[in-house]
């Protein structure tokens, strides 16, 4: 499940960053607060969140 948790972050991050580099900044700022608090609440449960990089 772990592993699985760190591919949705990863495809979030990914999808995030894209939004932002074309200028859709709104996109991206919904995005990135979804990841934060996929961290948040890994972190919380004592759950890693996966490498990112």
């Amino acid at each position: 499940m772990e592993g699985q948790q760190g591919e949705k972050s990863h495809a979030t991050l990914t999808l995030a960053q894209a939004h932002f580099n074309k200028g859709e900044y709104a996109e991206a700022e919904t995005l990135y607060s979804a990841y934060i608090r996929q961290c948040a609440c890994a972190a919380s449960s004592g759950e890693s969140p996966g490498r990112i990089f």
